[in-house]
């Protein structure tokens, strides 16, 4: 598949990311996988071609909701900042071309989430961190962040630094 074959899917299903949706590692791959096993003689290699193209478009039509870009970030939006194995979760306060600031809202743990530990690491080691679920309310006092959209990693930050996702996901690791 051709990246103007692709940019002509990507404007059809979601135009206003199509530019974000043509530089993603992941949809490039699979395009790369689609014209690999188009091209092979095996008995299935068009049944797998079609199961990734059907796989193609799925994450296509999902990308809105999945990526924060520049065509779809709002002042008022959830965000994330992701920072080694923590994340901060806050609320867009300022979108320009280039960067957007997040203004840290304040999380509150559900008093349900109760770590569970066994021993190891460098004294022990919580089973159950994926299961914290959070509250948020704006923090008008929260810290802010600025986020600058890199076009070489096709998202707000990048990798090594802090990078800005859609939506609020507050994290803590307790195993760091």
């Amino acid at each position: 598949m051709t990246i103007e074959e692709l940019r002509t899917i990507a404007d059809q299903i979601d135009s206003k990311n199509a530019k974000y949706i043509v530089n993603s590692q992941s949809i490039l791959n699979k395009a790369r996988r689609i014209d690999y096993w188009r091209a092979r003689t095996e008995p299935r290699a068009s049944v797998i071609a079609d199961d990734i193209t059907e796989q193609l478009y799925e994450e296509i039509r999902e990308f809105d909701k999945l990526h924060l870009t520049p065509a779809n970030a709002k002042v008022g939006d959830g965000a994330t900042v992701k920072l080694y194995t923590d994340r901060h979760a806050g609320t867009i306060v300022k979108v320009t071309k280039a960067t957007i600031t997040i203004r840290r809202d304040k999380a509150t743990l559900s008093p349900d989430f109760k770590p569970q530990y066994v021993a190891g690491g460098f004294a022990a080691y919580c089973t159950n961190q994926d299961e914290q679920e959070w509250t948020y309310e704006p923090d008008e006092n929260g810290e802010l962040t600025t986020m600058y959209w890199s076009n070489v990693y096709n998202q707000y930050g990048r990798p090594g630094d802090l990078i800005a996702i859609k939506g609020r996901h507050e994290f803590y690791d307790y195993n760091f």
